[in-house]
């Protein structure tokens, strides 16, 4: 064998093929917006894939409640917009509004965020409660999601925290029961599968539920790919902001048996189709943070 001709033999084939999978897995890794590409091709749908309509996933189980929140997102990172960083104190803030509109309420899906409608039609607003600023979301016998990009180590930051208040919670909504899975607010955090992307994610739900208790942990009724954790239950802090925080390591480890891998993707989502209802729920800032906070306070109702 002459050394110019190396690369014709079978061993010579096998080396440029695994140098042209290394390089282009330094390229990925190495590029936030290499990676948010790959994320976002990780949680669509196959049909999304492969061209079929990408604003009405087919119906059945595989594309219903928790898991078109988790496995059939929309776009990856538009023009112009860019992936959360970490801040001077360390955290990795996810905006209502990545820039705030000039006049409140605004109606319409705010920058920095991709809407996603799997039934009926989204209704978003950013508004100004008391003092702050959150996203306004509506549904009546609809479901839709809201879905945000961004790249976090959980190793680094583990702590997850957030702020919601339930108006109006769909009154026969049971995240234990896949006829009636409809909730006011629910939070997704999107893991997707190294070294694999282009599969199903792991994905945590973090659920204010109608009725089933604070604490409940289960497999989403719809989607063996999203473990639920219920945070909040039922009405009687109803117009009352809740502050939320997560040890997001913890719960993985717990969910799934094993390390948590790096976010790729952070979803917040309303529905009452199921039950044919209706449902109000505002959402605030989203946090990841290096530390766990020492003053959670729960605001009291404001006036509205």
């Amino acid at each position: 064998m002459k050394l110019g001709r190396w690369w014709a033999t079978p061993w010579g084939w096998r080396f440029l093929l695994a140098f042209v999978l290394l390089a282009g897995a330094v390229v990925v890794w190495s590029s936030p917006r290499h990676r948010a590409f790959y994320f976002s091709e990780s949680m669509r749908s196959p049909g999304e894939r492969t061209g079929a309509n990408p604003t009405r996933p087919a119906p059945g189980p595989a594309m219903s409640g928790a898991l078109a929140a988790a496995g059939a997102a929309g776009p990856s990172v538009a023009p112009g917009r860019r992936l959360p960083l970490p801040d001077a104190e360390g955290r990795i803030q996810l905006r209502v509004a990545d820039s705030p509109p000039s006049r409140l309420p605004a109606e319409g899906v705010p920058s920095g965020w991709v809407a996603k409608e799997f039934a009926g039609r989204a209704e978003v607003e950013v508004v100004r409660d008391g003092p702050r600023l959150a996203l306004r979301l509506r549904s009546e016998r609809s479901s839709f999601a809201l879905y945000r990009d961004v790249v976090v180590d959980t190793n680094e930051f583990r702590f997850l925290s957030w702020s919601w208040k339930v108006v109006l919670l769909p009154v026969e909504g049971d995240v234990r029961e896949r006829a009636r899975d409809d909730q006011a607010a629910q939070l997704y955090v999107i893991f997707p599968r190294w070294p694999s992307p282009l599969t199903n994610s792991d994905v945590i739900g973090y659920v204010w539920d109608s009725r089933a208790p604070v604490g409940t942990r289960l497999t989403s009724t719809k989607a063996g790919n999203v473990k639920i954790i219920v945070v909040a239950s039922g009405g009687s802090q109803r117009d009352t902001w809740r502050t939320e925080q997560r040890d997001v390591v913890h719960d993985y480890a717990t969910l799934f048996g094993h390390p948590a891998p790096r976010v790729g993707r952070v979803a917040v989502m309303i529905d009452s189709n199921d039950t044919g209802g209706a449902a109000e729920a505002l959402v605030g800032d989203i946090v990841f943070a290096r530390r766990r906070s020492e003053s959670m306070e729960t605001p009291t109702s404001m006036l509205r």
